[in-house]
């Protein structure tokens, strides 16, 4: 029997006869597997194909205001996040296909984020530029670094060229000596020069920032073996789970979102506290990765416990899919958006195999479902950034959400068929 079909019919028979139901379950085994071929024609056909025309141009510059239809704003600036985002997309599609014009796009988009966005004199990379290269904020953005980092890091990976390596190295160098706290963390944003800003109160801090560097040296060591990258994704993780993770009485889990400028959590809604939902599943895939790499032996079970959580918490058992966020008072906001549901996935994939986990792979098919279902544009391609019936009342913008978060559960999924093979 076909896995997704297996599982499918145990979902529906494990909700009346659970006897019935677990033989079901039992009989899917090892064959349950991502749908690897919707995956590839997802991300190629319906996600690739349609950004590596709208997004490039000669230059460099990366449009990243696309209308549903793939048209780029006449009139837009440059983003760090974005720019490095579409740059890591393009060199992706490159990978999978060999198709010149992904090298092409990707490598003028690396070069214009390394010529354009790059500060010649105090390091590191503006917030924000022109479409013709001219700056337009100064300040230094630990979340558009991460990007950055990822992006040259997977050039580095993907084409060996001894520059792209280079680049991502003195990118992390920077990175570790302008934007570090002191404290064991990052700072939000720092002034051109990097100077220290002065003592605020509220929410200051984020652990998002942290996440996305931690997922960026997971790459820069996988392109380039440099111990140093290893030893800095362990001090960041490490930072993580030891001062900012919080237990649950159930043996659950979770990493908020906000700070102060201590590092400890706002505790209330109104201060803006709140745990985000996608963000646990992020980490717990993130954290399992990094122990695959050979990290502590904390990291495997420190990932279990998250994503505890982010099931108990924020995973949909009737429909599927994944919630928005977890206030401290316990309150959920149920709204699903689209990046949610790639990290779950994700999870979901990266859990299902171990002993005891094998329930992800139901989860896995019925989000996936309702990815299928609420999420892919069949007219147009791409992506809603909510779903369809949201979408429908007018609640989303009408613009493609950047592939990043799409691109990278593709690829889990792609990597997950491969080794079960």
């Amino acid at each position: 029997m076909h896995s997704r079909t297996c599982w499918s019919i145990a979902w529906r028979l494990g909700a009346r006869v659970l006897v019935i139901g677990a033989l079901l379950l039992a009989g899917c085994g090892d064959r349950a597997r991502p749908d690897v071929e919707w995956h590839r024609r997802d991300l190629l056909d319906g996600l690739l194909a349609h950004w590596v025309v709208a997004a490039p141009t000669d230059s460099g510059f990366m449009r990243t205001t696309i209308n549903r239809q793939w048209q780029p704003d006449a009139k837009q600036s440059g983003h760090l996040t974005e720019q490095s985002r579409l740059v890591y997309t393009l060199i992706v599609g490159f990978e999978l296909t060999r198709e010149q014009r992904f090298l092409v796009a990707a490598q003028r988009g690396a070069d214009f984020l390394l010529t354009r966005f790059r500060d010649p004199v105090h390091g590191g990379f503006f917030a924000r530029v022109g479409a013709d290269g001219q700056v337009i904020a100064e300040a230094k953005n630990t979340y558009g670094h991460a990007f950055a980092l990822l992006a040259l890091s997977h050039m580095a990976r993907v084409t060996g060229e001894a520059r792209y390596r280079a680049a991502a190295l003195q990118a992390w160098r920077e990175i570790d000596m302008g934007l570090r706290d002191g404290k064991g963390g990052f700072r939000g944003e720092l002034p051109r020069n990097f100077s220290p800003p002065e003592a605020r109160v509220g929410a200051v801090a984020s652990q998002n920032p942290l996440m996305h560097l931690f997922e960026a040296l997971l790459a820069l060591h996988d392109a380039t073996h440099d111990p140093v990258a290893l030893q800095g994704a362990k001090r960041m993780a490490d930072f993580v789970i030891y001062r900012l993770m919080t237990g649950t009485p159930e043996g659950g889990a979770y990493i908020a979102e906000w700070y102060d400028g201590d590092w400890k959590p706002l505790t209330t809604r109104e201060q803006g506290g709140y745990t985000d939902i996608g963000h646990q599943f992020e980490w717990s895939h993130l954290l399992l990765a990094a122990e695959r790499r050979g990290l502590s032996g904390i990291y495997a079970p420190s990932a279990e416990r998250i994503l505890r959580f982010a099931v108990k918490q924020g995973y949909d058992e009737i429909d599927g899919g994944v919630f928005s966020k977890v206030y401290p008072d316990g309150s959920v906001d149920r709204d699903k958006g689209w990046w949610q549901q790639t990290e779950a996935l994700r999870a979901f994939m990266a859990f299902a195999p171990s002993a005891g986990q094998s329930e992800q792979w139901r989860r896995y098919e019925q989000t996936l479902g309702l990815v299928r279902e609420q999420f892919v544009d069949p007219q147009n391609g791409g992506w809603y950034s909510k779903s369809r019936a949201q979408c429908k009342q007018g609640a989303c913008p009408e613009a493609q959400p950047d592939p990043y978060h799409m691109t990278g559960m593709h690829l889990a999924a792609i990597a997950v068929a491969a080794e079960r093979k």
